[in-house]
């Protein structure tokens, strides 16, 4: 059994995240399968349980226990980082100093460390990018999941970088969403900056003939601000408790507007044509693809802004089913990457 040790925000209700390591599982089983050697899995959590199907060989490891975080850290031969953006400062210095404690550990022992389709930064001081180049300098493969990370990657020439996707469209195995005239909103805590022209927005849209409905797609940061608007506007507010519910709700789309990235991935992968709030450089970076054309500012949103977007669906369709292949086959050929690299260290052994 070859030990890795899985570093990500999992278990904080976040379906990005869990999304994330789903698939980062299901590659690494892949992988393996075909070098010969099954993986055990040690993953870093903020809860005891993780709401997935997850192989038998995974040991959670609460973020609150010290001593099993350094006793996995230790006995860990690899260290991956599956998908997300840990190496960043804008949710905190701190976040990224806590991270940067068992990468810097990995590192001086000499684990392998493996960054799998994931991105960096934002950053707001210069001491992180420091500390980031510092902790990715000599690591044992990064796939980047946009061009930004890449380019940082190559500026600083800090491993070996390869440019992928978001390891979610791992996950789309062909299915289409089904014709409907339901649209999903999933909303953050910055919609309250500007609530009356975004009701009045999302009211247009409802006397177009939408169904609206409200989704906490993460848990605890979301659910507050998706039920406000869910009771203002008269409409159901979701949460998701299981990756089939995920699946089957987004299968039953017609449109999404989001403030958050993984959504937008799921609707991309099932060809639903979907709009968001340039709020985050990912969201900027992912609706580059697009060339902008389906991003919108909150400072200066208007209703007609928002009800635009329902002029513009069929486009935006046409446009995200032909970028879905593009992504999807950059997603793979990250995975081959992954593969070759396990092939090449373990070959060794």
């Amino acid at each position: 059994m070859i030990p890795i040790f899985l570093l990500g925000y999992y278990g904080f209700g976040n379906w990005g995240d869990e999304l994330s390591l789903l698939a980062t599982l299901r590659v690494l089983e892949d992988i393996g399968r075909e070098c010969g050697f099954p993986f055990v899995y040690h993953i870093l959590s903020g809860e005891s349980k993780i709401p997935l199907p997850i192989p038998e060989r995974c040991h959670i490891v609460p973020r609150s226990s010290v001593w099993r975080v350094l006793k996995a850290s230790w006995e860990s031969a690899f260290f991956v980082v599956g998908g997300g953006s840990l190496l960043q400062d804008v949710t905190s210095l701190r976040s990224l100093l806590y991270y940067a404690v068992f990468l810097t550990l990995a590192k001086g022992v000499g684990k392998k460390r493996v960054f799998f389709g994931c991105g960096l930064g934002p950053f707001q001081r210069r001491v992180s990018e420091w500390i980031t180049c510092f902790l990715l300098r000599g690591s044992g493969i990064f796939l980047a999941r946009d061009e930004e990370t890449f380019s940082f990657l190559k500026q600083y020439n800090l491993c070996p970088a390869f440019l992928t996707a978001d390891p979610v469209f791992l996950l789309w195995d062909g299915e289409e969403a089904f014709p409907s005239s339901r649209v999903a909103v999933f909303l953050r805590r910055q919609a309250l900056e500007r609530v009356e022209v975004l009701l009045e927005a999302f009211r247009q849209l409802q006397r177009e003939g939408v169904d609206l409905e409200c989704v906490a797609f993460h848990r605890d940061a979301d659910w507050d601000v998706a039920s406000f608007f869910g009771e203002k506007l008269g409409v159901p507010v979701r949460y998701f408790q299981s990756v089939q519910e995920v699946i089957a709700y987004f299968q039953a789309l017609g449109g999404v507007i989001s403030m958050r990235l993984h959504p937008l991935v799921l609707a991309t992968c099932f060809g639903i044509p979907w709009c968001a709030f340039d709020l985050d450089p990912k969201i900027r970076s992912f609706g580059a693809y697009w060339g902008g054309r389906n991003l919108l500012s909150l400072a200066e949103v208007t209703p007609e802004t928002v009800f635009s977007f329902l002029r513009n669906r069929d486009e935006l369709q046409s446009e995200t089913l032909r970028l879905r292949e593009v992504l999807v086959e950059r997603a793979k050929e990250g995975k081959r990457e992954l593969t070759r690299f396990f092939l090449d260290v373990l070959g060794g052994q």
